[in-house]
């Protein structure tokens, strides 16, 4: 009795702690420690298809440009017309593009280059004239039909007598007279005849104050066809630059033009504030 009496217990037991575990909850199973790269972090999936947006292009094959980008490369017809309109007038490329603001610009500039050599050729005619008045009213000669070198030269001596001693007589005594033991008198006597100045261009300054009133003028005329021809230059230039402006925007969607007021508190003091005037063409 006392041995089935064990074992009866010991079954018991047995029992029990099966039902023990039987009852308790499934252990988790033991967790994997994955390890990834950046690059398969950064992607959707080691496994996953490629992404033909995030694929690099080959060696010696430019990247695909994304539709809607305009192509702002080489010289195309549209591209050349639109610059030869602004090299022929200045702003007509940018009227062309919908660029008013920068349209305006250029003609502007235009307007105000061509006004100035206008003004400049008006001030060089009448300078000249005054000049030329000067020249016959006090020293007996016209000047209307000769060169600019034979004006220097009225403006440079006080006569031709002067002008015929100091600078003929002087050029012909170093070609026939520079030997003293073989002297050309019959060539120096030629040289001086052949050019000497005679008859109609000859001049006599009737008082110093005439002769210098004349090289002032004379001055002044020569300083305003300079300024003339520099408008000129600035003529071009701005051709070229509104030909470079409008190829540039060319390729490019036309902006909206106009002026903007930003104003905002001020960086240092909040008592402060600042404003700014900007405007794009």
């Amino acid at each position: 009795m006392r041995r089935w009496s064990g074992g009866s217990e010991l079954f018991l037991s047995i029992a029990s702690a099966l039902l023990l575990t039987a009852s308790l909850p499934a252990a988790p199973p033991p967790a994997t420690n994955l390890m990834h790269s950046e690059f398969a972090l950064a992607s959707t999936g080691i496994t996953d298809p490629p992404d033909p947006s995030r694929q690099r292009p080959k060696h010696g094959h430019k990247a695909p440009k994304p539709q809607g980008v305009a192509n702002n490369e080489g010289l195309g017809p549209e591209r050349a017309r639109i610059l030869l309109r602004s090299l022929t007038v200045p702003g007509w490329g940018q009227a062309t593009l919908g660029r008013r603001g920068a349209a305006r610009t250029f003609q502007v500039a235009e307007a105000g280059i061509w006004t100035m050599f206008i003004a400049f050729k008006v001030q060089q005619s009448l300078r000249t004239e005054a000049y030329i008045k000067t020249a016959e009213l006090a020293a007996g000669t016209d000047l209307r039909h000769r060169d600019d070198e034979f004006r220097r030269i009225v403006g440079a001596f006080a006569s031709s007598d002067e002008y015929n001693l100091l600078v003929v007589a002087r050029d012909a005594a170093n070609i026939y007279l520079s030997d003293p033991a073989n002297p050309d008198l019959a060539g120096y006597r030629a040289y001086v005849a052949k050019h000497s100045l005679s008859g109609s261009l000859t001049w006599h300054w009737a008082d110093e104050q005439s002769f210098l009133r004349y090289g002032g003028q004379r001055k002044f005329a020569q300083k305003a066809g300079l300024r003339a021809n520099t408008a000129l230059g600035l003529a071009i230039a701005n051709r070229l630059l509104s030909a470079l402006h409008a190829a540039r925007a060319a390729g490019q969607s036309p902006v909206r033009t106009g002026w903007r007021l930003d104003v905002g508190p001020g960086q240092d003091d909040s008592g402060q504030f600042r404003a700014a005037l900007s405007t794009q063409f």
